[in-house]
């Protein structure tokens, strides 16, 4: 199980996004609790035995995990989203055969891209949050401030994996924010949400990919990190983007889907 400060669910994996398709995919069993420790952390884990846990965890990044979104892409979400927290565990058959979310260190993050238990999972959150928290919502277009990722001036320097194989990157930190991240089998969509996680002192909204680039790439990207640059030197991580892979992020007002929450309640100790 990976533990994240603040009760964050951290995870790359492909979107899902609006309710399930074809038959509805709930837990057999889901046990939910109010948390109200005060403790600042919380934890979460998606397990191949077929559970799902989260523990004192605000409904809010619940949410956010069920729909494969960012905070501001929820519209319409009561304040108590966010200050209620709660511990909860679904169980449902065996899936997979790796825990989802990875062991990780300061100086070292693992993230895999698109298991397809992760939807799974996803979906049977969200026939949750409809059962016990009577969640009603809809989808809207909304333009919002994103990151597009296009192709710089020069064109790519983008290498076509070598293998087919899960999408996956790695990140290591070292002295002075110095970043490097490995990246294979990644789209550009993949590579558009992982540099959310692996650089989000740098990108802190969505990114759209306005590339047109097909296929999947391995890739090596390094940076220095914000807080350090100007004491260590070396490239932020636009520059790096840009300099390295011959790709740019630009900020853009795009329209976007949201999910905007009609009503909800809370859950009460089952």
């Amino acid at each position: 199980m990976r533990a994240l400060g603040g009760g964050l669910f951290l995870v790359i994996t492909g979107c899902l996004f609006g309710q399930a398709t074809g038959a509805r995919l709930e837990f057999d069993v889901v046990d939910i609790k109010p948390n109200n420790s005060d403790d600042a952390n919380g934890s979460g884990s998606i397990l191949p035995s077929g559970q799902f846990r989260a523990v004192n965890i605000p409904l809010k990044e619940i949410i956010k995990f069920a729909f494969h979104v960012r905070d501001e892409a929820i519209v319409g979400a009561p304040a108590w989203t966010e200050s209620e927290h709660y511990d909860i565990v679904g169980k449902a058959a065996p899936v997979g055969s790796e825990e989802t979310f990875y062991r990780s260190t300061r100086a070292v993050a693992l993230m895999r891209l698109g298991y397809s238990w992760d939807d799974t999972f996803r979906q049977m959150v969200q026939s949750m949050l409809a059962d016990q928290f009577k969640l009603k919502f809809h989808k809207e277009q909304k333009t919002m401030s994103v990151f597009a990722l296009e192709i710089a001036k020069g064109g790519d320097k983008l290498q076509k994996s070598a293998e087919a194989g899960q999408p996956q990157c790695s990140r290591t930190v070292g002295a002075g924010l110095q970043a490097e991240a490995t990246c294979k089998n990644v789209s550009m969509d993949d590579l558009g949400q992982a540099l959310q996680v692996l650089a989000e002192q740098y990108v802190d909204r969505d990114v759209v990919d306005l590339t047109g680039l097909p296929g999947s790439y391995d890739l090596k990207l390094s940076w220095v990190g914000r807080t350090t640059i100007d004491q260590v030197g070396g490239l932020t991580m636009p520059a790096a983007l840009e300099k390295q892979l011959g790709l740019k992020l630009e900020r853009r007002n795009l329209p976007v889907p949201v999910i905007v929450i009609d009503h909800i309640e809370k859950a009460t100790e089952n």
